[in-house]
């Protein structure tokens, strides 16, 4: 499994793929990857918590 889940990502891929997560699903072994790059990156995982509140905020917004 582990090596179809390829290279770890960058910080930069990283950023744009959780961006596609708010939007909408993304493939699994992309998902898996994210997940695995965030257990070491403090400022993606920040990033990741800030797009899940504005991505709530505005759902709440439009209510």
């Amino acid at each position: 499994m582990l090596r179809q889940l390829g290279r770890l990502i960058s910080c930069k891929d990283a950023s744009r793929a959780i961006s596609q997560m708010q939007d909408g699903s993304v493939p699994l072994p992309l998902y898996l990857r994210i997940r695995l790059h965030l257990l070491w990156c403090e400022a993606c995982k920040r990033f990741e918590q800030q797009m899940r509140f504005l991505h709530q905020a505005m759902r709440r917004y439009r209510q």
